[in-house]
Parts: structure tokens; C-alpha cells; sequence
């Protein structure tokens, strides 16, 4: 159902590291370069221009929209994108946020991809509300060397490569706990060409947009099958867990956001891309199922197993499968309709080979 147009949103075009959203109504006019010091990369920061109304063509290339929100009652809009001989595509929905910390966040949309060959966007959406546009990377492809480390036998690429605009962790103070759970997402966005160029856009809209000082997901996977650190704030910089594993020994993971409520002690993997109507690539899904069994090798949970998850905070209890896909935890459709179906084939594959090396007292494998 169309909402009714109740304002224009417009906003900033931005790079790697920083978001700048405003709540103006025209064209976007005038970006000011600036070292952010993270990579020696520019970045473009545009400042606030004159109220208005019209379409809005940002500073530079448009990749994905995010659009925050007043409030939680408000979380309705819509968005349509402009093409260079003039033509306006249909209205799309703009659908809800799913993944938050546990201290809550703004309430938000999910990125939108912006389809290609545009160079405008227009959202309808409640009055107060903010949109910010990001770089996917189809204008100037950056040359990053996208090199991995070896963690837990998988060839992770950490965040310097993929360009992390901040340094691990440094505005989100980190907690540990015991794994308990791993959690499969979807980022329910269309992923660009540029697959390092869609990881920082994530991060930019959660770490910055968002204001979680970093990307809500523990691991990203690409649909080529790379491995992408993203919560960042650990002890040297190690992929999800506080300190490197060692055999005998699970030691705690870093809380992140991506399923709020229950994200102490729950490993957050995201697949790039929307799989609501088409699954992801037969990589991808090989990546999940090393990450999956790599993970319940280092921390003893039982990939085909059932869990007693106990939050730590609070103490609340809830029995859930070791491995599941977001939606079983309630309140969404994440990973998505034609992904969500290989779970247990994700579990089954898990669980072959798996050879647990460290037991987590947290972990009750059934």
C-alpha cells in the first residue's frame, strides 16, 4: 500500500568512512574532500544545503540508500530512482531494519541498491525522516590489495584491507562472552560489483548512520565466497573471538549487532546479497559451511545440535538450534524466503568433518 507523501528526503554522498546525513530537500551541490587519515583514502563530506524540493543527484556515485526514522512508529516510506534521459523508476518500499545491538538503535531501512545507470533518488517517507547515499564502488573502483589472514584455517580478509574507516572497535566498548550460538543473516541489499566497496558501505551505514560505532555482523561473505571480518574491538585484532583460539580452549566472542536482544555469545555471519527471491551463489554457501564448521570446531557447539541459550545479561533462556538462520529467532524474514530452506543442509554439511577441539560450558550440544 502507497504511503502518503508526507516529505522529501535528501542526502549525503559519502566514501569510506564517514556518513554525514541531512535533512534538506535539494540537489546536493559541492563536496569537500578530506583525508581521514584510515588508508590515506579520500572521502567526500557534503555539507547541509538550502531547503527545497526535487529529486536528489548526489555528489558522486550512487550505490545504496539508508533512510532513518523519528521514531519506531513511523517506519514507512518509499523510495524511486532517476535515470540520465529523464525517466523515473517505480516507487519501491522501503523495508525495516532487523539487525540492532542490544541497546537498541535508530529505527531504520535496510539498504536499497539503487539500480544501475541511475543518478537520482527520491523517498517519500515521514517528516523528520534522514537518507543517506553511499559508494558501492561503480563509479571509481578503489585498488585495495584485499589480502587474507589465516584464522581458524579459513583466509579471512581483515578490516584494513577492506577498509574499516576507524580502528578496531574504537567507538563501540566491547563485551565478551562464551559462544553460544551462530546466527545466518542475509544483508538484504543487492550486492555491487565491488564487493569490498558494499562490506564499507555496510559498515558505514551501521558505524556511522546508525551511530553503533561499527558493522553489526561478526563475518561477511561475498558471492564469490570471501570471508570478510567485520565487528571489529578484539585483542590484536582477531576475527570474532577475544583472543586467537587455541585447542582445549574456547574463548569468548566479541558481542556484535545483528540480532537484538540475544546478541551476547551469538556469532553473526551475513551473506552479501538479497535472497528473497533467488538463493545465494553455491561459493557463498560453501563459505557459510566452512565458517559454520571452522566455528563449532574452535567452540565445541554442535552444528546439527540444539542449544539452551542463556543470555548473560539478564538471564532470559530460550531453546533455538545451534545454527540457525535470523528469522528463527522471531521478527523477521532474514536470510531470506529462498535461502532461509538450506539450513539444515547447511547444518547437515557443518557437521561432517567437524571435529570440536575446545568446549564452551556455554554450548549444550543435543
Amino acid at each position: 500500500m502507497p504511503v502518503s507523501r508526507r516529505g522529501f528526503l535528501t542526502a549525503a554522498s559519502v566514501g569510506v568512512g564517514v556518513a554525514v546525513a541531512s535533512s534538506v530537500r535539494g540537489p546536493l551541490a559541492g563536496a569537500n574532500p578530506f583525508d581521514t587519515g584510515s588508508l590515506g583514502m579520500a572521502q567526500d563530506l557534503l555539507k547541509s544545503v538550502p531547503a527545497g524540493s526535487g529529486m536528489i543527484q548526489p555528489n558522486g556515485p550512487l550505490g545504496y540508500v539508508g533512510v532513518t526514522f523519528p521514531s519506531a512508529e513511523e517506519i514507512a516510506g518509499r523510495i524511486r530512482f532517476a535515470f540520465p534521459d529523464g525517466s523515473v523508476g517505480d516507487w519501491l518500499p522501503l523495508e525495516a531494519m532487523d539487525s540492532a545491538p542490544d541497546s537498541g538503535s535508530t529505527p531504520a531501512s535496510e539498504l536499497v541498491s539503487a539500480p544501475d545507470g541511475s543518478v537520482g533518488y527520491e523517498v517519500d517517507a515521514p517528516a523528520g525522516a534522514r537518507a543517506t547515499a553511499f559508494d558501492d564502488g561503480r563509479g571509481a573502483p578503489r585498488n585495495y590489495s584485499l589480502g587474507s589472514v589465516g584464522t581458524l584455517g579459513l583466509p579471512i580478509i581483515p578490516r584494513a584491507a577492506w577498509g574499516a574507516g576507524d580502528v578496531s572497535g574504537n567507538r563501540w566498548a566491547s563485551q565478551f562472552h562464551p559462544a553460544q550460538a551462530i546466527t545466518i543473516h542475509h544483508t538484504a541489499s543487492p550486492v555491487g560489483p565491488d564487493r569490498a566497496a558494499s562490506v564499507r558501505a555496510i559498515y558505514n551505514y551501521h558505524a556511522n548512520t546508525l551511530g553503533w560505532g561499527d558493522v553489526g555482523y561478526h563475518l561477511l561473505i561475498d558471492p564469490e565466497g570471501r570471508i570478510y571480518q567485520g565487528r571489529g574491538g578484539t585483542v590484536g585484532g582477531t576475527p570474532v573471538f577475544q583472543v586467537p583460539p587455541v585447542a582445549g580452549i574456547a574463548p569468548p566472542v566479541v558481542t556484535a549487532g545483528h540480532t537484538g536482544g540475544v546478541n551476547n555469545g551469538n556469532i553473526g555471519i551475513s551473506l552479501l546479497g538479497d535472497f528473497t527471491g533467488a538463493p545465494p551463489t553455491a561459493a557463498a554457501v560453501g563459505a557459510t559451511i566452512d565458517c559454520v564448521r571452522a566455528l563449532c570446531s574452535a567452540t565445541g557447539i554442535n552444528p546439527r545440535g540444539g542449544i539452551t541459550y542463556r543470555n548473560p545479561q539478564g538471564g532470559a533462556t530460550r531453546n533455538m538450534p545451534a545454527v540457525s538462520g535470523h528469522r528463527d529467532w522471531g521478527g523477521t524474514a532474514c536470510p531470506g524466503n529462498s535461502f532461509y530452506p538450506q539450513m539444515q543442509f547447511i547444518r547437515d554439511t557443518a557437521a561432517r568433518g567437524w571435529a570440536p577441539n575446545a568446549v564452551s560450558s556455554a554450548a549444550f550440544g543435543s
